[in-house]
């Protein structure tokens, strides 16, 4: 059987088992609402994974390669877990859950087709570097933002500090630490 068309079988069940797995990358107190809340509104982290892990099943089979597509399908990822406390390889690393599960269910039908097996490993990796690019992207605006509002928490303060100073009369502070 071909790879392509094994991977669109299994599609529905990997993309599930995958989805599954993510989940369970979470808090054990945040399990039951992901995996039990289906509407994208109440519920859109859930909503997002769901959409972008079909989206890089897809890329993954070799039947959408549109790298756009794609990259908006990780930044769904990497976005999100990018402003959770996530290190980067626990973020990165759900491209990764993908792997014992390819290995489980499409390794055996494809022991004859070593060579097409390890190009889908292959583009796992792929879809896992590009995902750390854009983790590490996303870390940095973030840490731009903060560093820009410190910078902006300071530059008030001292305004403040300024028209304090320019308030009070010439002789309040000249006398501060004398006796």
């Amino acid at each position: 059987m071909q790879t392509a068309k094994l991977l669109a079988n299994l599609k529905d069940s990997l993309t599930e088992q995958w989805t599954q797995a993510v989940f369970a990358s979470y808090p054990e107190k945040s399990l039951p609402f992901l995996k039990t809340q289906k509407d994208p509104f109440a519920n859109p982290v859930a909503s997002m994974i769901r959409e972008a892990a079909a989206v890089l099943f897809d890329a993954l089979a070799g039947q959408d390669m549109d790298v756009e597509k794609v990259k908006t399908a990780l930044d769904r990822f990497v976005k999100i877990r990018a402003v959770q406390e996530f290190t980067p390889s626990q973020a990165v690393g759900v491209i990764y859950l993908l792997k014992p599960l390819l290995r489980k269910q499409l390794l055996p039908e494809m022991q004859k087709q070593l060579d097409a097996y390890l190009e889908v490993e292959s583009r796992v990796d792929s879809l896992a570097l590009l995902a750390f690019d854009m983790y590490m992207t996303d870390k940095e605006r973030v840490a731009e933002i903060r560093v820009t509002e410190i910078r902006n928490q300071y530059a008030q303060l001292k305004r403040w500090a300024q028209h304090l100073n320019a308030q009070a009369p010439l002789g309040e502070f000249a006398g501060c630490g004398q006796s």
